[in-house]
């Protein structure tokens, strides 16, 4: 009888650690999801207000070591990417971690309604978020 209460206890703590395991792990796994969200975000929005400065802050060391100053940066944005750099709403949709690389999907209307998706590639450095690239994504479909 002892030993039965002593084993029903045990299992009742084993649960509630890989109940409490489970939960911290999604909580971390969110928390990536919000910082990398709340860099794109800020980029974003340093675009919209012309803040090159600000914008390329947020871009990871390749990226800064290909565009060597803020307004080269801007430029190409500008250029290239004119949806990101001024874009009528966005919103994020798929989000895949692997590790200290981060991939965010983002779909972007532009003022003439178009929709266009990039896929934000985003590695870790010195423990913040840094945008390390942009891809283009054929498929528009989502909403």
């Amino acid at each position: 009888m002892r030993w039965e209460f002593i084993v029903k206890k045990t299992l009742i703590a084993l649960f509630f650690i890989l109940l409490l395991r489970t939960l911290v792990f999604a909580d971390d796994s969110r928390t990536v999801m919000e910082e990398v969200r709340y860099t794109i975000s800020s980029q974003i929005d340093a675009f919209k207000e012309n803040d090159v400065k600000k914008a390329y802050t947020f871009a990871a060391p390749n990226i800064q070591a290909q565009f060597p100053s803020p307004d080269i940066f801007g430029l190409m944005v500008r250029n290239g990417y004119p949806v990101i750099w001024k874009p009528k709403s966005f919103k994020f949709t798929e989000f895949k971690a692997l590790g200290e690389t981060c991939i965010q999907r983002v779909l972007f209307q532009s003022y003439n309604g178009s929709l266009e998706s990039y896929d934000y590639i985003l590695k870790k450095n010195d423990n913040l978020w840094k945008i390390a690239g942009v891809l283009t994504v054929n498929s528009t479909d989502e909403t």
